[in-house]
């Protein structure tokens, strides 16, 4: 500085000093205003993130109990399919027992001996059936 020129002061500190300071506060504040706008902003981010995992998390739990009932509605459809063969294999043991077919009454013999009959009847076409194939086949 020249002789001349007398510094100007502002509290107590030179004028140049004072201005770079002020700038350095302006632009601080700035960066202060620009930083609470992007923090505002990632918290926004932050909470819809969490708000699509939550969706996420209840879709999830949500299969597993359809899941569960689907394995539970298969258990029960194969209990049921296993329950009626055990009654069909029971009600076959039940007709073939000697009590049984002795206290059947007429019309009702007659009926399973029909019954029996028509079997063997389709038994023998099955296996004329297949005869005629290997005598076809034999003959080729």
């Amino acid at each position: 500085m020249e002789e001349g020129e007398e510094e100007e002061e502002i509290f107590g500190v030179p004028k140049a000093m004072a201005e770079e300071q002020r700038n350095a506060l302006g632009m601080l504040t700035q960066s202060l205003a620009q930083l609470s706008e992007h923090l505002a902003a990632s918290e926004a981010w932050e909470v819809k993130r969490l708000e699509i995992e939550q969706e996420r998390l209840a879709l999830e739990r949500r299969r597993l109990a359809r899941e569960d009932e689907r394995v539970e509605m298969e258990r029960a459809r194969l209990e049921i399919e296993q329950q009626r063969a055990e009654d069909m294999w029971r009600l076959g043991t039940l007709v073939r027992a000697p009590f049984v077919q002795g206290s059947l009454t007429g019309s009702t013999r007659r009926e399973l001996e029909a019954a029996k009959a028509t079997d063997v009847e389709k038994g023998a076409e099955v296996d004329d059936e297949d005869g005629m194939a290997d005598a076809e086949g034999e003959d080729d």
